[in-house]
């Protein structure tokens, strides 16, 4: 455990420098989508790993009233400020860097989470934790909507692994980080873990360098029961 922990903290670091060094331009289309789709039913939402506010800026412009960013980082928090300052964003924006719980961070209950590119770079015992306190700050029937790495995708196995499912990945544009890539069947537990309900699985996959690299994702709507 104490090697798992220490690579997780080590990959927080890097997270940082990457987004700090190579700002996010623009929103993810999916979740973009899904956001347009559901914002007459989402007054309040949490993007949970907001890192530069890309999705904050996006979540605005669908007319979301309540819109809150966590991050680890201090250094993208105050990225993702510059970002709303720019277009005139109203968001809260808090660190949480582990020390607390996110119900100690949010009083109200919410109608969405958005947790997105960011299971992947927690170990298990973290992401277990992380999903139960979605249940905590979601309102009765409340949303969340994540994307994990699928196992057919090109960074699974990729460098040593330290626990299940769980490698330090050697590939230079990800070199060092810790990459937690479960099964399907793994993450489902999760979700029954954290009292939430999974409506829909769908998929989004994609490649680079002439189809050497493959980008391979499970995309989660789920609900609080």
């Amino acid at each position: 455990m104490d090697e798992i922990i220490k690579a997780q903290e080590h990959s927080y670091k890097l997270w940082e420098q990457h987004i700090f060094n190579s700002m996010l331009l623009y929103p993810n289309e999916y979740l973009t989508r899904y956001i347009y789709a559901n914002k007459r039913d989402f007054n309040s939402i949490l993007d949970f790993g907001c890192g530069d506010g890309r999705h904050l800026e996006m979540i605005a412009r669908a007319g979301l009233e309540h819109i809150i960013g966590v991050d680890y980082n201090r250094s993208v928090l105050d990225i993702a400020q510059q970002r709303c300052q720019k277009y005139n964003i109203k968001c809260e924006l808090y660190q949480n860097n582990q020390n607390k719980k996110l119900n100690e961070l949010i009083k109200d209950e919410l109608d969405c989470v958005v947790c997105w590119g960011i299971t992947l770079t927690n170990a298990y015992y973290m992401t277990s934790e992380i999903f139960k306190q979605f249940t905590k700050i979601l309102k009765p029937n409340g949303k969340v909507i994540a994307n994990w790495r699928a196992q057919d995708d090109s960074l699974y196995g990729d460098g040593k692994e330290i626990a299940k499912d769980t490698f330090i990945i050697e590939r230079d544009s990800h070199k060092g980080m810790l990459y937690y890539i479960p099964n399907l069947d793994d993450i489902k537990e999760i979700y029954r873990g954290a009292n939430l309900e999974i409506i829909s699985i769908d998929s989004e996959r994609f490649t680079n360098d002439n189809g050497k690299i493959i980008n391979s994702w499970h995309i989660i709507e789920a609900k609080k029961i």
